[in-house]
């Protein structure tokens, strides 16, 4: 597994990782050097380090980066690659077929690859149509990041696949009872990486506009500043924020579970081309309603008025809206909302099924242990 942060593989794909290797096969991790990278190692992943600059634009660190993936594949000859993340997705899918190895490239989302100038644009998508020569199969966590790829000609349907998001623990990521409403204040959740584009700013601004209106509800947020990147709020930003009043900044932690469900609500207001937000499915399996955008990738988990609410992008208005409309809901109504949100994780976004799709579909290429895969047995993450 490679991707651009060894945080990304273990938050992401533990449960899959201790499956594999539950059943015999040998996995490494192959990522940037973070604090999951030991984590990594005593879940019993052979974990490679790979220095390189995830927000650089360097041709020069992108082809150190390139030809230390080249050398890592020469000297391992791994039976399966998967890719994840844009330059993994790019210059390790190349690296794969100059060594004659199968990869797989999974799209976990397009972020901003697709919202640059028309030059960029287009250098971006012949990378890719590149490199999706040179892999196996694209993976998509949904139809509509798959159908973008086919119409810009960057990929062959016969070459794509759609897997139902990453998944959640299901067992893992169980809520307490909602709060009467009676009871106490309402509290509202942000979760999830402090970036302008995941609707930070949307979320502090409706926040603004409705303690003025509203005294029994409070506004929390829950996330790391990156510094290193120039979408993220600056943690000045987040003290001015709380000491106006609007909101309640309560730090980065490793485990969301406690602080949401310690909320009514999780409002997520992202313009971010997800692919299925995390944030999102972690809510929903907890029976939280959420509010979020009608956007690719964060639609995929929320219906409208059945577990939870769906706002315009960009757009204050709409999300003041939605928050007030949450408010007016009786008890029961808020109830049903999040039971509905964990119903509809059961259905489609248990991490049991996504690991055997991954079991199913790894399997049926040729390698030289092929015979020896053993049987799938889950593992959940304590």
């Amino acid at each position: 597994m490679v991707a651009n942060t060894s945080w990304s593989i273990y938050n992401f794909r533990i449960g899959l990782i201790r499956s594999l290797i539950n059943a015999g096969h040998v996995v490494y991790a192959i990522a940037p050097r973070d604090d999951y990278s030991d984590k990594l190692t005593a879940a019993g992943v052979t974990y490679i380090d790979l220095p390189m600059q995830a927000h650089s634009t360097s041709p020069l660190e992108d082809m150190k980066m390139f030809f230390r993936l080249y050398q890592i594949y020469r000297a391992h000859r791994f039976d399966m690659i998967l890719h994840y993340t844009i330059k993994m997705n790019i210059y390790g899918a190349i690296a794969a077929k100059a060594n004659r190895l199968i990869s797989i490239s999974i799209i976990t989302g397009l972020g901003r690859t697709f919202q640059f100038s028309n030059l960029i644009q287009k250098l971006i998508n012949r990378l890719y149509r590149v490199s999706a020569s040179c892999a196996q199969e694209l993976w998509f966590l949904n139809t509509e990041d798959e159908q973008r790829f086919i119409d810009e000609r960057i990929v062959k349907s016969e070459k794509t696949f759609v897997l139902p998001s990453e998944g959640v623990n299901l067992s893992r990521f169980i809520g307490s009872a909602l709060k009467d409403k009676t009871s106490g204040v309402t509290r509202f959740l942000f979760a999830g990486r402090l970036l302008k584009d995941k609707g930070i700013l949307e979320f502090v601004e409706a926040a603004k506009r409705i303690i003025q209106l509203e005294k029994k509800v409070k506004f929390e947020v829950v996330g790391f500043v990156n510094p290193n990147n120039s979408m993220s709020v600056t943690l000045s930003e987040l003290e001015e924020w709380q000491k106006q009043g609007w909101i309640n900044y309560l730090g980065s932690h490793e485990d969301i579970r406690p602080y949401i469900n310690r909320s009514d609500c999780i409002v997520f207001p992202s313009y971010y081309q997800e692919g299925v937000s995390r944030i999102l499915l972690e809510a929903c399996s907890m029976s939280r309603p959420v509010i979020t955008t009608d956007q690719v990738g964060c639609r995929d988990v929320v219906e409208d008025n059945v577990n939870g609410l769906l706002t315009t992008p960009r757009s204050v208005d709409s999300t003041v809206r939605a928050i007030f409309d949450f408010l007016n809901l009786s008890h029961n109504e808020r109830l049903a909302m999040g039971q509905k949100g964990r119903q509809k994780v059961k259905e489609s976004f248990d991490e049991n099924h996504i690991i055997d799709i991954y079991f199913e579909k790894l399997f049926c290429y040729p390698t030289k242990d092929n015979q020896n895969k053993g049987d799938i047995k889950h593992v959940t993450q304590q």
